[in-house]
């Protein structure tokens, strides 16, 4: 069985955009300078990493709490690299850095629910997969 979702984009002017869903709940978006934005939002390629990273994060701390792990604190820095030429300017490359804060976290725990999130349930990721390689690294900071 297969779902429908329905995005709303309004041109707020200038190039601010403003997406909701159906309940309302919205997203802002801009577009960078050199491209005549005025960067009062993300633009959308910065959306799709942040999109990845959120998904992935899901997963990941919904596994450390069934796994009883003690997080206090969680993160994760998404970078990626982007082709100049030819347009359009995709990513190349994403890389995930998850930094798990907490009390006798088990790094084999964390491993084990960053790579379900990845091969299993993170949407986001498994569509972009498809299309760009992605990498993932943690550090566990122990309180």
């Amino acid at each position: 069985m297969s779902s429908i979702k329905k995005m709303i984009v309004e041109w707020k002017g200038n190039y601010r955009l403003e997406a909701h869903n159906e309940k309302s709940i919205a997203v802002k978006f801009d577009a960078p300078k050199e491209h005549g934005g005025e960067e009062t939002a993300l633009s959308p390629m910065e959306n799709v990493l942040a999109s990845l990273a959120a998904c992935s994060s899901f997963h990941v701390l919904t596994i450390l709490k069934k796994k009883r792990q003690k997080v206090t604190g969680y993160s994760v820095e998404a970078t990626a690299e982007r082709r100049e030429d030819p347009p359009p300017r995709v990513f190349t490359k994403i890389h995930l850095k998850y930094i798990v804060k907490g009390k006798d976290v088990s790094a084999q725990a964390v491993e084990n629910a960053i790579k379900l999130s990845e091969d299993k349930y993170c949407s986001v990721g498994g569509m972009l997969q498809k299309a760009v390689p992605i990498t993932s690294s943690f550090e566990i900071i122990q309180e």
